[in-house]
């Protein structure tokens, strides 16, 4: 036979008979617990059904002590390469550059906030950003280089 058993309005559980007997015993549920189960037609205290609770002439036994959760220790925090977005930023492509310092910035946030998997992730974007800007800005450079020194040799040969 189950019994649901509520306290202060709320409904705090289902027991089998034998358990919630126990449990009212113990002290666990109070003698104002009000208590039900099929075949009953109302809530009834828990001291009506039970009666008064058993004396215990031992004391009840120690619970085990609990033990403590382990502490998930952080990962290290990802390199957020903040200074190398914004060098590239300044001096190669800065449109690769800007969402390499917005990915950059998002990192430690996230970070303290807990989300490592998002502080990684950012961490990469920012990493992959920095590495195109820095390579396009690279074949600018050189680009300009070369078609400066190739305007010079033409001019140079008469052309």
């Amino acid at each position: 036979m189950t019994y649901h058993v509520a306290r202060n309005s709320q409904q705090i559980g289902t027991y089998p008979k034998e358990e919630l007997i126990n449990l009212y015993n113990a002290g666990m549920i109070f003698p104002t617990d009000l208590v039900w189960t099929e075949g009953m037609a109302n809530w009834e205290a828990a001291s009506k059904v039970f009666g008064a609770p058993a004396a215990s002439s031992a004391p009840p036994p120690l619970s085990p002590p609990m033990a403590a959760a382990p502490i998930q220790s952080a990962p290290p925090k990802p390199n957020n390469n903040l200074v190398g977005a914004i060098l590239v930023t300044l001096f190669c492509c800065w449109p690769l550059g800007i969402p390499s310092i917005v990915f950059a910035a998002q990192v430690d946030g996230k970070y303290n906030k807990g989300d490592y998997a998002g502080a990684e992730e950012s961490a990469r974007k920012s990493r992959v950003f920095m590495w195109w800007s820095l390579g396009l800005g690279l074949v600018g450079i050189f680009a300009a280089f070369g078609f400066g020194f190739m305007g010079a040799l033409m001019e140079h040969r008469g052309y």
